[in-house]
């Protein structure tokens, strides 16, 4: 039997038809555009809060690109760039209405729904503007200190009612290192809090008969614990009723330029080492040397400084003087030899301070003074 060959593929004729490929005739196996990185990419990072801003310019980015390449992913750009913009909008939103108030929410022991309800907590948890009442107390002596501090819970209350303490600063001891003398934490903490005071009140005048104090750790050690000093103003009576905190906005030209020129010797008054200058010699002539440097500062850009009005001239130029003299006094009592020999050349003059000449220049720059009667007074 005879087997025949195999038979020959036919040319294609005037009737044969192209083959069909899975995406129609004529593209057997051919691939769809690729789909655009920068969309996907833009859909993704849009969604994620903190790189919203990055998936707004991707998906902007990749609206133009799309159509010059012939790439895929138009629809996902699209929804990037909207969930983006969105995202955008609503942080910024959120900064404006809340920026405005997020320092009196987080100093003045408001939020941005109203004033704090009162809290528990301890001495511990207190952060700069609250108002708080001690269990333990504010005041004691020195005798009684340990007593005081066996309580240290605290009631955080709002400011806008009686309260006997209000926290003007905190800020760290200084360095990573083990600090077991409370005396010297004492001193740093002390050094520390006497400049807070000025930044919280610029004019000390004002202030109500409260006094400052802080609380701070017995000892720390090098490799953590709290290290946080806590700078407070306190009354036993006589309670603010408001938030001490003074706005340098509510002073003009001259009176913000005077306070600035008064601070150093306002920072070295602050700085008296209470009862220890009546007893302690080391104590008390460091103090004279605070106040003599300070006095002579303020005297320095009393003389210098701008903004003051020529109307006060003639009072500026007094307390400038009167400030150089007191200087001269409070420098040859830092070098005194003997408690008593201090106490003598401080008092060399018959006059401990400028108050007199602060009061005139006051008076003229339209500051608070007191009158007679013990009132205060608009000048």
């Amino acid at each position: 039997m005879t087997v025949p060959p195999p038979s020959s593929p036919m040319p294609p004729g005037p009737c044969s038809y192209p083959e069909v490929g899975p995406n129609g005739p004529g593209d057997a196996g051919a691939s769809q555009p690729p789909l655009s990185g920068l969309a996907v990419a833009s859909l993704v990072l849009s969604s994620l809060v903190c790189l919203a801003p990055l998936g707004l310019v991707l998906g902007v980015v990749a609206l133009v690109r799309i159509p010059r390449g012939g790439r895929r992913g138009k629809g996902l750009a699209i929804a990037g760039t909207a969930v983006g913009g969105t995202v955008v909008a609503l942080s910024v939103l959120l900064l404006v209405v809340g920026g405005a108030r997020l320092d009196a929410w987080a100093e003045e022991g408001g939020s941005l729904l109203g004033p704090r309800n009162p809290r528990t907590g301890t001495l511990f948890d207190l952060k700069a503007g609250d108002c708080f009442v001690p269990a333990g107390g504010l005041f004691s002596t020195r005798e009684g200190e340990d007593e005081r501090m066996t309580d240290p819970s605290a009631e955080i209350v709002p400011c806008n009612g009686p309260h006997p303490a209000q926290v003007y600063g905190t800020f760290r001891l200084k360095g990573d290192h083990a600090i077991s003398d409370p005396a010297a934490i004492a001193a740093q903490a002390f050094e520390g809090c006497v400049p807070l005071l000025h930044d919280f009140a610029p004019d000390t005048w004002t202030l109500p008969d409260v006094e400052f104090s802080f609380y701070y750790p017995e000892s720390v050690s090098g490799t953590g614990g709290d290290r946080t000093v806590r700078c407070w103003l306190g009354a036993e009576a006589g309670l603010p009723e408001a938030s001490l905190r003074q706005d340098p906005g509510a002073w003009d030209t001259g009176q913000l330029a005077y306070l600035k020129a008064m601070r150093p010797s306002a920072e070295a008054w602050s700085s008296a080492p209470g009862d220890e200058v009546d007893t302690d010699l080391a104590a008390a002539t460091a103090w004279a040397g605070r106040m003599a440097r300070g006095e002579a500062e303020s005297a320095k850009l009393l003389r210098s400084v701008d903004g003051l009005p020529a109307r006060a001239h003639s009072q500026v130029v007094a307390l400038a003087n009167r400030l150089d003299a007191l200087s001269g006094v409070h420098r040859s009592a830092s070098r005194a030899p003997t408690l008593a020999e201090f106490d003598k050349r401080w008092k060399n003059d018959g006059d401990e301070d400028a108050s007199g000449e602060e009061w005139e220049v006051r008076l003229v720059l339209g500051l608070p003074v007191e009158d007679e009667a013990g009132g205060e007074r608009q000048g």
